[in-house]
């Protein structure tokens, strides 16, 4: 009888070890994979952000060479990458976040239906962890005027019709030629519109392949 004890004592105690070490070795090798990777270069940024602003595609182009520019604010926002919680119904992306299923798809559903593959999962979570800011130029956006928060507060504030737009940090994928981003228009009255937009790199030169609105007020 001891010796039945001893032995069922000592295969559960390998037992542990095994998936104690198979937990260890899975969670670095995640790390290793996580530290191989690098943000995005600030041009590609910046060129998917202009990318979106002259976009025939969206309403934002035919305010463009106007008198009066429209106002973009030079803060993009980070975007929080979410996940659905196990054994519960998806939830909608609050503000600036997004789940991530919805962009690198289901166990379910075929890959073809989603605009990210599930091999950029890991570097979509890298991206929205560590860059957490960004600052667009106006010198590089001369079609519109770049405004900071404080600008955008204070036209707020003492401007009786105001109206601006802002985007997010835009998540790019591991191979470099897809990215997502959300961009916002914020107005006095019922002008308001949120989208999302989806870009891929041509020819080196990013394109708007599609986009969403989001919400409307």
């Amino acid at each position: 009888m001891k010796f039945n004890l001893s032995e069922n004592m000592r295969s559960l105690c390998c037992l542990v070890s095994f998936i104690f070490l198979t937990f260890f070795f899975a969670s670095c090798q995640k790390e290793k994979s996580s530290s191989n990777f690098k943000l995005p270069k600030n041009e590609d940024i910046s060129a998917i952000i202009k990318a979106v602003i002259n976009s025939d595609s969206l309403e934002i182009a035919q305010y463009l060479g106007k008198k009066t520019k429209i106002s973009f604010c030079e803060d993009l926002q980070k975007l929080k990458i979410e996940h659905i919680e196990k054994n519960k119904l998806p939830k909608k992306a609050e503000g600036e976040s997004e789940l991530i299923e919805f962009l690198i798809g289901f166990p379910d559903i075929p890959k073809e239906k989603f605009f990210f593959s599930k091999s950029d999962s890991l570097y979509i979570e890298f991206q929205s962890k560590n860059f957490n800011t960004f600052k667009i130029l106006q010198n590089d956006f001369n079609e519109v005027d770049i405004k900071s928060v404080k600008e955008v507060r204070n036209d707020i504030k003492s401007v009786k019709y105001f109206s601006y737009y802002y985007a997010t940090i835009p998540i790019i994928s591991l191979d470099g030629k897809k990215a997502y981003v959300k961009y916002t228009l914020n107005c006095s009255g019922l002008c308001g519109a949120g989208y999302k937009v989806f870009l891929e790199k041509k020819k080196g030169k990013w394109e708007v392949v599609k986009y969403r609105e989001e919400w409307v007020s």
